[in-house]
């Protein structure tokens, strides 16, 4: 019985463990995202066009133009929105969900 107590505390140390380091991987991977994606700030939607190629959908919601990209590795659907000034042609700000480099 002793051993099967300490089997059951080892696997949930084991699981404990496993999911700080999963959570610790996938805020780096985010903040890797945020820095590529940061570097359109404040560009023209043309340099946006032609690092990510046409965008799947562009919603005319006032005040912005957002280009949606859609990607899907696996089965996550990556999708990463910028929104652009119309009157100036530049991304003022972006949104990434699911997105692994």
């Amino acid at each position: 019985m002793i051993y099967y107590k300490k089997f059951f505390f080892l696997c949930i140390l084991i699981s404990l463990t496993n999911c700080q380091t999963i959570d610790k991987k996938i805020n780096e991977t985010t903040d890797k995202e945020n820095k590529m994606l940061s570097e359109f700030l404040g560009k023209k939607s043309k340099d946006l066009k032609s690092s990510f190629g046409e965008p799947n959908i562009i919603n005319l919601d006032v005040p912005y133009k957002i280009y949606v990209y859609n990607k899907k590795n696996l089965l996550v659907k990556c999708t990463r929105e910028f929104y652009i000034n119309p009157k100036t042609d530049l991304v003022e700000k972006f949104t990434s969900k699911n997105c692994i480099k």
